[in-house]
């Protein structure tokens, strides 16, 4: 057996240790997480929450004594990703960003959204220089334009960094896709207005989820350089090693986040100003 045929076989040993290691850092920094945070359910989902967003009661949606783990506005920005990474996901490895008028699309909406929330301060600091009234509509739309802005620029550089065979196209190369989105979307948001019961508690775990997909991408990606392992995964299971890192990487921003909040406010609670 030869020199080569030997580090072939040690790859995969190395792979197995490096997913036990992972999986009990997983495992240890979850069992913290679940010991630390608030008691119950909700409480567990608001604490997910709380790590990224400053959750003010006046801009969330509440339904009874339940409060969304999420302002309204980081709530469409969290929803808005989720959907379209999973979309991305589901139509292939599309590398390539958007073509120029989606580009455009998705600038306008940011602009709304930087607009809005600078309006939005203006009005909590200077109610002078207010120029119309924030409402928590108006903070979805535009989460969920800038969600559909993050989700279509981080899907095409977690592809072309992760995958081999990464597609040198856009996901929207078929033109009625990106409308079709906007349309889920836009349903995705009135079941989010609504508050509705039945829609209530399932638009928040979206809401979880959303925030745990995206900064998962984010790790994920980095962490496929920090183990020069870009572009060598052919199928997900190949990405086992960098995703249980990301997920680590996830996991530590979050509670060192929600560390320095809570030392800083003393509380779990909301934010009030």
């Amino acid at each position: 057996m030869g020199l080569g045929d030997s580090t072939k076989q040690d790859k995969p040993k190395r792979s197995r240790a490096w997913i036990i290691l992972l999986l009990i850092l997983i495992s240890l920094l979850i069992g913290l997480w679940l010991w630390l945070t608030p008691h119950g359910f909700w409480g567990k989902v608001n604490a997910v929450g709380y790590s990224v967003c400053h959750q003010m009661t006046e801009r969330s949606f509440v339904l009874g004594d339940l409060q969304s783990p999420l302002c309204s506005r980081c709530a469409g920005m969290y929803l808005g990703a989720l959907i379209t990474l999973i979309a991305h996901f589901i139509l292939g490895k599309h590398g390539k960003f958007p073509p120029l008028w989606i580009l455009i699309c998705l600038g306008l909406g940011l602009l709304a959204f930087a607009i809005d929330g600078l309006n939005s301060a203006a009005k909590l600091m200077l109610p002078n220089l207010s120029f119309y009234e924030t409402t928590n509509l108006t903070r979805l739309i535009t989460g969920l334009a800038v969600g559909l802005g993050i989700g279509s620029i981080l899907a095409p550089i977690f592809n072309q960094t992760l995958w081999y065979d990464w597609l040198p196209k856009s996901a929207y190369e078929k033109w009625y896709r990106f409308p079709l989105l906007i349309v889920v979307l836009a349903i995705i948001g009135w079941l989010t207005y609504s508050q509705l019961p039945v829609f209530f508690y399932a638009t928040n775990l979206l809401m979880m989820f959303g925030i745990l997909l995206t900064l998962w991408v984010i790790h994920t990606t980095l962490s496929s350089f920090i183990l020069k392992s870009t572009n060598k995964a052919r199928q997900w299971r190949d990405l086992a090693v960098p995703g249980l890192m990301g997920f680590v990487m996830v996991l530590l921003q979050m509670g060192i986040i929600s560390l320095i909040r809570y030392l800083l406010t003393g509380t779990w609670e909301p934010i009030h100003l």
